[in-house]
């Protein structure tokens, strides 16, 4: 939105507010924090930046103050703006009347929103200030043909349609003889699709070409409310403005600003909730505040942060950066969101109630290390509140109904207490985590050789014999066959008799398999089966496995 020295933010007496039944109970937290922050941010009534007193942003403040019941506060922003209306020894540039080096400038807009301000905290805009009639100063700026408002000025006209409302509603409340010419003037910049230019003209928009303003549109319709002007014209404006503002509402609830301010905002939804809401489209400001309420800074428990609790943000991303940086140090970011916060903090009288009392539940009992679920329940829509689960924290926004936020669990076996928090309290539910179960391997099966089947004399063709393995074990069979002499025996060559290796393999089998083996005779084994049958064991042996020894009979096959 447009952020034009706090020209475009308004509120409405307390008095004059339509608000839902729940109102008093529903906002009473939300709109409290708003307004504890706004007047700290004032000094001896007045806001003051870091070019000196800011008149336009004090009104702001106080047309918020006033609109949210904190009247007191609010009448002394009006004490307060008192002494630099006009150019004075104390004042070198007045606000709504400054000496400009050779001739006194008036200022249309400045005029019309003080004047406005200091009727709706009740007092008399012609007689409250000794320096100035404001009443009489606007009637002097505003054309007697037309009712167009206009700067008398050096420095050019920079008059809008958000002044000419205010215009509009001051010179009405004050019965003045030029409030019809001048309401006429404000609901000529509304065009044929309901909503009011920003630019003021002298003619009427009779087309849908200028820019759609939804800030000037909200504002229009507050000012023609508070105005008290009950005519046909005005209603029928109101009517196409407030169904416009729906029509550009987002699902969410939000409002963007115009070209200047694309993006969805706290002011620009702010000041749509407050006209909405003020003209009985209750459900549209409900959705629109608690939009605002979720740029609210409510940072509770674990979640606290560096941003001010109780002021609103203009947009998500100004909310996350004051979280760690804060907004003290830098005038320019601390400016922005004051004007944001005192814009939009009157919206939060919309705020819907949470459904149940806050409330927060897991399962009894979990394995350690695995994912658990907790269910929020009790945050009302765009309610902020944090959930924990020792250093794991997670900031969450309330929807009106149960919020599901997943955590990891610790290791170890213990009692594991997780949190939600809010500003207005805390809820929490333990689970008791559980040791993850041993995993046990089952064992192994024990390596087998297999069961070597031979007959009693095993024939020997081409130096070769055969002998099969059968498995009868659940895994594969495997292992090497070394078949030796039975005894010492006499080798040609030799004196000595000794053990002689007659063949050896390596094999495996299939599990319930079996299979034949072929084994090749040694030079020195050939020598002895010629000479007659040779009496052999066969030995299977494999690591981890039981030995097998079979003994049997090589003869030398004829022909």
């Amino acid at each position: 939105m447009k952020l034009l020295s706090g020209l475009a933010a308004v509120a409405l007496a307390a008095t004059t507010l339509t608000l839902p039944s729940s109102a008093s109970a529903a906002t009473t937290d939300p709109t409290q924090r708003a307004d504890d922050w706004i007047a700290a941010e004032l000094t001896d009534g007045l806001a003051v930046g870091q070019y000196g007193a800011d008149v336009g942003l004090s009104v702001d403040a106080g047309l918020a103050l006033d609109a949210t019941g904190r009247a007191d506060t609010a009448a002394a922003i009006g004490d307060a703006i008192g002494s630099r209306l006009v150019t004075s020894d104390d004042v070198p540039y007045g606000y709504v009347s400054s000496d400009e080096g050779g001739q006194v400038g008036h200022y249309a807009n400045a005029t019309a929103k003080a004047a406005a301000f200091t009727q709706r905290i009740g007092r008399d805009a012609a007689t409250a200030y000794p320096a100035v009639d404001l009443v009489d100063q606007l009637e002097t700026l505003t054309d007697d043909a037309t009712g167009v408002i206009a700067d008398d000025s050096s420095f050019g006209n920079y008059a809008n349609t958000i002044g000419q409302a205010f215009a509009a509603e001051a010179l009405t409340v004050a019965g003045s003889a030029e409030a019809g010419a001048a309401t006429a003037a404000l609901l000529d910049q509304q065009c044929p699709a309901g909503y009011f230019r920003f630019d003021l003209a002298a003619t009427a928009c009779d087309a849908d070409e200028a820019a759609p303003s939804p800030d000037t549109t909200s504002l229009a319709v507050l000012s023609l409310v508070e105005s008290g002007d009950t005519s046909a014209a005005v209603t029928t404006a109101i009517a196409d403005a407030t169904a416009w503002l729906e029509s550009v509402q987002r699902p969410d609830g939000s409002l963007e600003g115009d070209a200047s301010a694309p993006g969805s905002n706290a002011n620009s939804t702010g000041l749509a909730a407050w006209a909405l809401g003020s003209t009985g489209h209750d459900a549209a400001a409900t959705k629109a505040a608690a939009w605002v309420r979720s740029l609210q800074v409510a940072d509770a428990g674990a979640c606290a942060s560096q941003a001010p609790t109780g002021a609103i943000a203009y947009n998500p991303a100004d909310l996350t950066e004051a979280r760690s940086a804060g907004i003290a140090a830098n005038p320019t970011v601390r400016d922005k969101w004051r004007r944001s916060s005192f814009q939009a903090a009157p919206a939060l009288l919309w705020t819907p109630a949470a459904a149940t009392t806050l409330a927060i539940s897991t399962p009894a009992t979990a394995v350690e290390k695995t994912s658990v679920t907790a269910t929020v329940r009790g945050l009302a829509a765009g309610e902020q509140a944090c959930v924990s689960l020792g250093t794991d924290v997670r900031r969450v926004v309330g929807t009106g109904s149960d919020l599901t936020v997943t955590f990891t669990l610790p290791a170890g076996a213990a009692a594991r207490t997780f949190t939600v928090a809010t500003l207005d309290g805390t809820a929490t539910s333990t689970t008791s985590a559980t040791a993850v179960p041993p995993v046990v391997t089952p064992p192994a099966p024990a390596p087998s050789v297999g069961e070597l089947s031979a007959a009693k004399v095993v024939k020997v063709r081409k130096n070769r014999f055969k002998v099969t393995v059968a498995c009868d074990a659940t895994v594969a069979c495997a292992g090497t066959l070394t078949v030796r002499t039975a005894g010492k025996v006499k080798v040609p060559g030799m004196v000595r008799k000794k053990l002689v290796t007659v063949s050896e393999r390596t094999y495996t089998v299939a599990p319930g398999g079996e299979k034949r083996l072929v084994l090749k005779l040694t030079k020195t084994a050939r020598v002895l089966v010629a000479d007659g049958p040779l009496k052999v064991r066969a030995v299977q042996k494999a690591k981890g496995a039981q030995r097998s020894v079979t003994t049997f009979r090589l003869k030398a096959a004829k022909g």
